[in-house]
């Protein structure tokens, strides 16, 4: 339908009723009335002005969460939480929104004396530039730094929701890889790493982005040799979360490059009550499944176009990894919301 075939008046008369109900409010009655039409009349008006488009409806829904979604995905992955929020625009701009979403569920969930441990990524950088005032929390850094980008750097993303928190901020100054694993133990026993480290054991909550090796969309790739990455992709790896490597279908890849990081363990990950991933892109859809499968988050925050590929996929069951269930981890202490 056209408004081609309308006489001037006729158009003017669409126009003006359209005017009349969606810009100035009035009822359909009041229009009626003015210009001398009945009710249902200004009904059939009102509904060709939105055919022949007249008028159009846009809906600005990024930043919503959709809470059918966000159960629907929780439960085929086997996690505990998640949400999925509606997000627009370039990468930048879905990071913001996930970000955003993901500094409110910590506001609103993580409660005073908790111990947060946080990884490195740009959504995670996005979310400390939304995150509002947190509760006093111990921060503490889950990884060594990789990059050059400063604000990426774990180092700052600590220091930031440390400010926010009042808290105290226990950073890594040390990098994420080193040359090999001798090197790599000398750092570990620094004073100020180990001190770190030892604050993993009582980590209550983390927040930890998520690298897909196929198609390839992580930080960690750029940081290692051509090589290296080409004999990790030998072996299967998909996916990395805190510099973790993982399979398909969940196995933990032990190799040379875990006994050069400066990271979390698989095993500490897995003790950890509450690991929250913050990831989009439907390209990563298969590495935030394979994280999943691996037992090592139990909650996740992105947006409908990975939600929808994660429960698209073929062969993507729920998680319930062989190591470790989610069942297994202690009683979750935050007060987030639950799938």
């Amino acid at each position: 339908m056209s408004t081609e075939s309308l006489t001037p008046t006729e158009r003017w008369l669409l126009v003006t009723v359209a005017r009349r109900f969606y810009l100035e409010d009035r009822s359909k009655v009041e229009i009626a009335k003015e210009l001398g039409l009945s009710r249902f009349k200004v009904a059939r008006l009102l509904e060709q002005a939105v055919a022949t488009g007249v008028v159009t409806i846009t809906l600005h829904d990024s930043g919503t969460v959709d809470p059918a979604l966000s159960a629907r995905l929780a439960e085929h992955l086997g996690l505990r939480e998640a949400l999925v929020v509606e997000a627009a625009g370039g990468e930048a701009e879905v990071r913001k929104q996930i970000g955003l979403t993901a500094a409110g569920l910590l506001s609103d969930s993580v409660g005073a004396g908790e111990v947060l441990g946080l990884a490195w990524g740009r959504t995670l950088s996005a979310m400390t530039q939304s995150l509002p005032a947190l509760p006093p929390v111990s921060v503490v850094q889950l990884t060594g730094a990789i990059g050059s980008n400063l604000d990426e750097s774990p180092v700052e993303i600590v220091r930031k929701v440390a400010v926010s928190s009042g808290g105290s901020a226990h950073p890594i100054f040390a990098p994420l890889v080193v040359d090999d694993p001798a090197a790599a133990t000398v750092l570990r026993r620094q004073p100020d790493v180990a001190r770190a480290l030892r604050m993993f054991d009582d980590v209550t909550t983390a927040v930890v982005s998520v690298g897909s090796w196929d198609p390839p969309n992580t930080q960690l790739i750029p940081a290692i040799s051509a090589e290296e990455v080409s004999g990790l992709r030998a072996q299967g790896v998909r996916a990395d979360i805190a510099s973790i490597l993982v399979t398909e279908d969940g196995t933990i890849v032990t190799s040379d490059f875990a006994a050069r990081c400066i990271s979390v363990t698989p095993e500490q990950m897995r003790r950890f009550p509450r690991v929250i991933a913050v990831a989009g892109g439907a390209d990563k859809a298969g590495a935030v499944a394979a994280v999943a499968r691996a037992g090592l988050i139990t909650g996740l925050v992105t947006e409908r176009a990975l939600a929808e590929a994660v429960l698209g996929a073929e062969g993507v069951a729920p998680a319930v990894p062989a190591q470790t269930t989610q069942s297994d981890r202690p009683a979750q202490q935050a007060k987030g919301i639950r799938a």
